[in-house]
């Protein structure tokens, strides 16, 4: 008997898959921080997010799309008119922004960075997530790319450009 749950277990635990996550908790900057550290680095950047004031998150952003980033941004249309929002911010500083106009509320927080990194949990881009609220946030290699996946449906859903269609990146020579 022991030696079939030996086996067993040696199976499917060969067949699962075997990445490291980042667990953060709020209040802290550890969210923050994690998300920043990737700003910094990735190429390509998609963020699904239900709303997004942080200041420092905002200006990693920008930085990231004057290095050449391509990035792609999706917000609730109701949040992105608050007074508090920076997607409008955002969005004319020429990253590509789109607006559920089709569903109730684009609750969605997570973030994929370069096609496979990928940031999710409670954790809004928000000054209150970051300093006062009790929130969390996860960072794991999504091999399978659902959330990629999940990300280029929701693209498509809201925004009139095509998913292929790479997103403009800014002009480095300017």
């Amino acid at each position: 008997m022991k030696l079939l749950f030996l086996l067993t277990f040696l199976f499917f635990s060969a067949t699962l898959p075997c990445f490291a996550l980042e667990v953060y908790f709020t209040p802290s900057r550890d969210c923050e921080n994690a998300i920043i550290k990737r700003l910094r680095s990735a190429k390509k950047i998609d963020i699904a997010i239900y709303t997004i004031n942080n200041r420092l998150l905002v200006k990693e952003i920008k930085k990231a799309y004057d290095r050449g980033a391509a990035i792609r941004l999706i917000s609730d249309i109701k949040q992105a008119a608050k007074k508090t929002s920076k997607i409008k911010e955002l969005k004319a500083y020429g990253i590509s922004v789109a607006l559920n106009e089709k569903k109730t509320t684009e609750h969605n927080k997570f973030a994929v960075f370069d096609g496979i990194t990928v940031v999710t949990g409670s954790y809004n881009w928000t000054n209150a997530a970051t300093y006062r609220n009790s929130e969390n946030c996860v960072f794991f290699e999504d091999d399978e790319q659902k959330y990629q996946s999940r990300f280029n449906f929701l693209w498509k859903t809201y925004n009139s450009i095509p998913v292929s269609d790479s997103p403009p990146m800014r002009d480095k020579t300017n």
